[in-house]
């Protein structure tokens, strides 16, 4: 069976409890997924204004009126036209930004680093130990998951350890989600083995897991639950939600490469950027079925994207090509340049009444 084969019979496939065997049941080429490649240099020039910043950045995260970047051994926070205001050292082996209410945390080989908005360390948290992805509470409370073992450790607000249990073997990235279950409930993305697996949090537990894909890559949640990924393998856009289980809603193919994921919530839009095609992708999903609904050129190597407070979009890229800042007004005027397009495949979806195909005197005589 080839990968692609494969990837498309795992996409709804449940896993067995976590640190089973059968969570490492992965097909050859699949998972470990990293951006791909750009294909050549991009025919258009990027939308929007691009602000220079010779930084490879592979991260955003937005921290209240500041933007979080991480670019290998810096952190670095500014805003949409001055992405480098404060420049902060970090260790290059760190993790990926995560928030955390009012501030960030940074998964890093001695601890969990607490980051202001400005970018500065304010605390470490577990001390001496190593994480591979770590993700704030509203309530105060922080998880990470260990380098070396399918644990996670958990934080009080008061920053002292509370917690620990198994759960998927990798931890890539954690994501808190709104549910309406008892417990708070946290996602967690294992790129080795290409899974997105839930944390049932105050019953210190794992729950439900499934394939995703045969590559996933990043992911982001939105205010309502909805839960994106890419599927950077096999070129899919992955809309999951976990109000009572997590479920794979749909699956959407999408420009080769895809990486960078935000969900923009006041729009009902999941935007996503492809490394390979150089291009920044929206897509409308308050129908259930995610629909292109706008397309822009990007920056080269889009691995950093942040939807501003007001409605705006930042896309950085990973080989110094500066920092790509659309402002509401062009987001809106993609999308209203899409509208005829959309809305066409929005008439597409809609449900139909059977046609009379009996041929002219069918059933006369009977």
């Amino acid at each position: 069976m080839s990968v692609a084969l494969a990837g498309l019979a795992a996409l709804a496939l449940p896993l067995a409890a976590c640190g089973s065997d059968a969570e490492g049941e992965v097909v050859a080429g699949m998972g470990n997924a990293t951006p791909l490649p750009a294909a050549g240099g991009s025919a258009d020039e990027p939308a929007g204004k691009v602000i220079d910043l010779d930084e490879n950045v592979t991260g955003a995260l937005r921290v209240d009126d500041r933007i979080l970047l991480r670019a290998e051994s810096k952190v670095l926070s500014g805003t949409p036209e001055d992405p480098a205001m404060d420049s902060n050292d970090v260790d290059a082996a760190c993790g990926d930004l995560a928030p955390a209410g009012n501030v960030a945390v940074l998964p890093c080989p001695d601890g969990i680093h607490v980051l202001a908005e400005d970018g500065s360390g304010t605390a470490v948290i577990g001390r001496g130990t190593a994480y591979t992805a770590a993700v704030g509470l509203s309530d105060g409370r922080i998880v990470g998951h260990r380098a070396d073992s399918d644990r996670v450790d958990v934080f009080g607000a008061d920053g002292e350890h509370a917690d620990d249990f198994a759960v998927s073997r990798h931890g890539s990235q954690l994501l808190s989600v709104p549910s309406n279950r008892e417990s708070a409930v946290l996602l967690e993305i294992n790129r080795p083995e290409t899974s997105v697996h839930e944390i049932i949090l105050d019953e210190s537990r794992p729950g439900s897991g499934l394939r995703a894909g045969i590559g996933v890559g990043p992911a982001s949640v939105g205010e309502d639950g909805t839960v994106a990924a890419v599927d950077v393998k096999g070129g899919q856009l992955l809309i999951y939600t976990a109000g009572d289980v997590v479920r794979l809603h749909n699956s959407t193919p999408v420009p080769e490469g895809p990486w960078a994921v935000a969900v923009d919530s006041d729009r009902g839009l999941v935007w996503v950027t492809s490394t390979v095609d150089g291009v920044l992708t929206a897509y409308d999903i308050a129908s259930g079925t995610a629909l292109k609904a706008a397309q822009l050129p990007t920056v080269a190597d889009a691995q950093g994207l942040v939807v501003t407070a007001d409605g705006g979009l930042v896309a950085y890229s990973a080989s110094g090509a500066g920092a790509q800042y659309l402002d509401a007004a062009a987001v809106d005027a993609a999308l209203e340049e899409g509208k005829t397009d959309l809305e066409a495949e929005r008439a597409l979806m809609e449900p139909r009444e059977p046609e009379d195909r009996l041929p002219t005197g069918a059933g006369e005589g009977e």
